[in-house]
């Protein structure tokens, strides 16, 4: 049963390829002091630019795994992740947490993304730069301004090849699925992941599974982002309220 206290919701938040920690910047002005929003940052962006970015989503999940355990300061934990390297690394993070049975965790959120049982059917990573970018740009609907300025281009590039790789290269283990209960989020205008795409993230659940509409292309949670965080913040109001009538009737 899931253990609700006083404690505000960790609510810790995967960026998509390319992204950082700060594009979850300002999600903390939608929630009220129940959600604490933690965005995770990856090596080869932002403030850790100059570090080797991760290129294995095992190896990334193990060391955010790791973290998230250290640094857990006994609030409850629900996971956030967009698009295929958000969504699959939150997936893979839950997977560990879950089986060491350290933190207490509550959900899962995966928004416009595959599921980890679906195969890849794209490899971008023969490609040139200029291809490169321009099949992204193809797949996601999605092309960062940063591209437009070689300097910017030159250094953002290698992290940005790097997280396809990841995706590319991802093979799900043995145990494909966990007992968190998911929602899944699709967009009605996307064009690269279809909702039958993301209604197959009930098969990596043994708990509950809602999936929901949101508006939008692919990458609409750069434009209107409270679409997820109205959905998300809905949710964990449900399940703190049913933990606590549980919480209560256990103490009668």
């Amino acid at each position: 049963m899931t253990k609700i206290d006083n404690l505000p919701v960790k609510l810790i938040c995967f960026p998509f390829a390319g992204a950082g920690a700060s594009f979850y910047n300002g999600w903390s002005d939608f929630f009220d002091s129940s959600i604490e929003v933690s965005p995770i940052q990856l090596p080869g962006r932002e403030r850790q630019i100059a570090e080797e970015p991760f290129r294995d989503i095992h190896v990334a999940a193990d060391a955010f795994a790791n973290m998230i355990e250290e640094d857990n300061d006994s609030n409850p934990i629900a996971l956030f992740g967009h698009c295929f390297l958000g969504a699959t690394l939150a997936f893979e993070v839950a997977k560990r947490l879950e089986s060491r049975g350290n933190v207490n965790l509550l959900h899962l959120f995966v928004s416009a993304a595959s599921s980890p049982k679906s195969t890849r059917n794209y490899s971008l990573s023969s490609y040139t730069d200029d291809k490169f970018i321009e099949e992204v740009e193809k797949l996601t609907g999605f092309k960062h301004d940063a591209f437009n300025i070689p300097e910017l281009k030159e250094l953002l590039l290698p992290t940005l090849r790097a997280d396809f790789e990841m995706d590319e290269n991802y093979n799900p283990t043995s145990k494909c699925h966990i007992e968190l209960p998911i929602t899944a989020m699709f967009a009605t205008n996307d064009s690269f992941v279809a909702e039958t795409d993301v209604a197959l993230w009930r098969e990596c659940t043994s708990g509950d599974f809602n999936i929901t509409q949101v508006t939008g292309e692919h990458m609409y949670i750069t434009n209107s982002p409270e679409q997820s965080m109205e959905i998300i913040k809905n949710t964990l109001t449900r399940i703190h309220k049913k933990g606590a009538l549980q919480n209560d009737l256990l103490k009668r």
